[in-house]
């Protein structure tokens, strides 16, 4: 094998042991939020359920500019500075500092703007004092940001997985006790509190414990300017993030019912499951990608980017599956009133899939030097969002939020796949990728019969399982690649 071969095939078994363990936390994050949304749906109705699901999409809305873009900033400087030790404490005490200053700032708004949400929202009595106790997690959150950075930045994938994983499950146990002892959305939004501050002061001993590193506040003036230079654009851009991904939810909240906003919710959240493989590989590939650009490994680099694209278009195509095929019996759980959001996750999964087959096209940009051109990409996109969002709500309801966002963030993905190309001459695609499309049909065909002899939750169960089966030996057939087969080979031996 030849030197740069074997280099590639070190960064990918990086990026992979980040995305398989980010997936075994993925899996338990998933289901904490199904079953924390079941609890919810079931027990407070679609109403009180929507009041719960605006008041955290405001907060993570908010929570877009709550560090000023140091949690990426920070990924990107330690990963870039593993020889000096001193200059990544600087850059980690500069990421806490800005963060906990500018995320209590944002707090203080929000508590004191929360009568003005409520009363060009969704003007709900109960909506105003829930989201003023959400406004006291912000913080916690905000700064659980930087500690999953530090292991993101450092490249390690257990520590990375372990603090992704602490706040669903924080947040399951306290909200599912609350609801338990018969608090409502007030009670809920307290315990959603509590479980942050928890999950917060457990990551950041955990860093502590399993790094060297030290958050220091001796930086310079020089070493700030920098890191806020490259923080303040990802802050925009953060900003413009939220108008193309959830301003839909926020203006559903501002012209529909609250019942509207619960509905649209879970079927946002359902579709989005298919955004696992790609967060999965992006756990680890930014700091590979900021390594192989500052060594000038570019050929590296776009085999590199090839193959984990690969990765997220196969593992995603077969996510979607089940979903689409699915979607009435998954969102009956919830209540036979969440039906009504089949449409809309049919949407919503079209627009996963461009984001999946688009790849880590995002973060490459930003670790190339281009936070600039992704700052005005969210920008426009998002203000076009919004002009869709008011245009298409007022004339098909939910259908229509779905509608423009889903179209919104399918050119999006076109465009940073063509400037990945343009500005950095990376392109990911070849024509394998026949592959997983000829055996996601044939798996398609097998979840069709199966509803030919069950139904109910034992059609998702059995004709997701025979699905899967279908296509992953479709897959093995018609030949895996070549590197593919390595890194498949070491992590069955692994678990064998």
């Amino acid at each position: 094998m030849s030197e740069q071969s074997s280099s590639t095939l070190n960064s990918l078994r990086s990026v992979a042991d980040g995305a398989s363990l980010h997936y075994v936390g993925m899996l338990v994050i998933n289901l904490a939020g199904f079953l924390l949304t079941l609890v919810l749906t079931r027990t407070l109705g679609a109403t009180i359920y929507g009041i719960y699901a605006y008041g955290t999409m405001v907060l993570q809305s908010v929570l877009t500019v709550s560090n000023f873009g140091t949690d990426v900033s920070a990924t990107r400087y330690l990963a870039a500075n593993r020889s000096d030790p001193a200059y990544q404490n600087r850059i980690l005490g500069l990421a806490y500092a800005t963060t906990l200053g500018v995320s209590l700032v944002v707090a203080v708004f929000l508590f004191v703007m929360a009568p003005t949400i409520n009363a060009y929202t969704l003007e709900e009595p109960l909506f105003e004092p829930a989201m003023r106790v959400f406004a006291v997690a912000l913080p916690f959150q905000a700064l659980t940001y930087v500690v999953s950075s530090t292991f993101r930045g450092l490249e390690m994938a257990v520590g990375k997985t372990v603090v992704a994983v602490l706040g669903p499950v924080a947040q399951l146990i306290a909200i599912v006790a609350a609801v338990a002892v018969g608090y409502s959305v007030l009670g809920v939004a307290a315990a959603y509190a509590v479980a942050c501050l928890v999950a917060f002061s457990i990551a950041f001993w955990y860093a502590l414990a399993q790094s060297d590193l030290r958050p220091e506040f001796n930086f310079s003036r020089r070493e700030a300017l920098d890191f806020y230079d490259y923080s303040a654009p990802l802050t925009l851009s953060k900003a413009g993030n939220f108008l193309f991904k959830r301003i839909d939810v926020f203006m559903v909240g501002i012209f529909l019912a609250a019942a509207d906003v619960g509905i649209y919710n879970v079927a946002v959240l359902i579709a989005t499951i298919l955004a696992m493989p790609l967060i999965g590989i992006n756990q680890l590939f930014p700091p590979v990608a900021s390594r192989l650009h500052s060594e000038g490994a570019i050929d590296e680099l776009e085999s590199v980017y090839a193959t984990v694209t690969r990765w997220s278009i196969t593992a995603s195509i077969i996510l979607a599956l089940p979903v689409v095929v699915y979607r009435t019996e998954i969102l009956a759980l919830f209540g036979p009133e969440f039906v009504a959001g089949t449409t809309v996750v049919i949407l919503f999964v079209a627009a996963q899939l461009f984001n999946a087959a688009s790849g880590p096209a995002n973060d490459l940009l930003t670790m190339t030097d281009h936070q600039y051109l992704v700052m005005v990409n969210h920008l426009v996109f998002g203000g076009l969002n919004v002009g869709l969002n008011y245009l298409f709500i007022l004339e098909f309801g939910m259908i229509g939020a779905a509608l423009a966002t889903a179209s919104i963030l399918a050119a999006l993905n076109i465009l940073r796949v063509a400037q990945v190309w343009y500005l950095e001459g990376l392109f990911a695609y070849s024509a394998t990728l026949w592959k997983p499309l000829a055996a996601a049909t044939l798996a398609a065909v097998v979840m069709w019969l199966a509803g030919l002899y069950v139904d109910g939750l034992v059609l998702v169960f059995v004709g997701s399982t025979a699905g899967v089966a279908a296509y992953l030996v479709s897959l093995y057939q018609l030949g895996l690649n070549d590197r593919d087969r390595e890194l498949a080979g070491e992590y069955l031996g692994l678990m064998g």
